[in-house]
This record gives C-alpha cells, structure tokens and sequence, in this order.
C-alpha cells in the first residue's frame, strides 16, 4: 500500500510538472514610481472649523461646578487624549464662534440654518443661497486671519 501511494505521488509530481501548474511565472518588481498609492484628500478647512463650532454651540455649558477648576499641582498624570482632543476642538469652537458673532445679522442667520442650529429663514426679502455664499466668503476670510484658526488653511 505505502509503494503504491509513493508511485501514486510521484505520477502527480511529474505531471505537474510537465503542465507547469506550480510552477507559475516568476514574480517580477514592481519600481515604485507604478505603486498605486491612495490620493490624500485633504478635507476643507471650512467645513472642519463649522463643525467644531457646531459642537461647541451644542455643548453642555450648564456644569459650572468646581470640577474643571485644579490648579497644576492637582493636574492628573494620565492624560486621556479623547477629552483633550475635545477640550481643544471646543476651544476653537469657542474663537469660530466669536468671529460668526461678529457678523451682519443675515450672514450669522444664514451660517446658523445652514447648520442646523436656526430652524427658520427669518429673512423673507432675502435670497437663502447668495446670502449663504457671502456669509461663507465672510467668515472664511475671518478665519484665515486669526491666531487660532489659520493654521487650518495653510
């Protein structure tokens, strides 16, 4: 039995070798200028500051105990970065909203619908789309002026 299971190996090894099923062809290098690599899309800084802002004006700003007052010798060693990441979004969120507070009426009006923290248009003379592009023409040229936020747009 073991003679014919080695006879019986041995007609597979030569046949697959005479098709040519393992041995395949070689593998060949790939330079890497022809390396697909997947594009980069920056996103808009315009629409990440909104959404910082968005969160910021949707915040919970109704604790004001004494539990985010420490002096640094209280600070804690282990440093989560989740809550920081989150303290440092609402703090630009906080500078976005005091540039979209610095705007005409109609402009902040439009900016608020657009992201859903105003539910109605109050302006009934006024046309939603061109107010709405002016208003972002506005407030992104705020943004690319100052200290918190320019670093976005470069």
């Amino acid at each position: 039995m073991l003679a014919w299971l080695y006879y019986s190996f041995g007609d597979i090894m030569s046949a697959t070798a005479s098709f040519s099923i393992f041995s395949g062809s070689p593998l060949r290098r790939v330079r890497r200028d022809n390396v697909a690599r997947p594009a980069f899309d920056k996103p808009d800084p315009y629409q990440l500051l909104l959404a910082c802002w968005v969160d910021f004006m949707r915040s919970n700003d109704r604790d004001l105990g004494t539990g985010g007052m420490k002096l640094a010798s209280d600070a804690q060693v282990e440093i989560n970065v989740h809550d920081a990441q989150r303290a440092a979004d609402l703090k630009i969120g906080e500078a976005v909203d005091a540039m979209v507070s610095s705007l005409p009426q109609l402009h902040r009006w439009a900016i608020k619908k657009s992201r859903g923290i105003a539910t109605a248009w109050r302006f009934p003379n006024a046309d939603y789309g061109a107010t709405l592009a002016a208003a972002r023409e506005g407030l992104e040229e705020k943004l690319r002026k100052h200290v918190a936020t320019q670093l976005y747009f470069l």
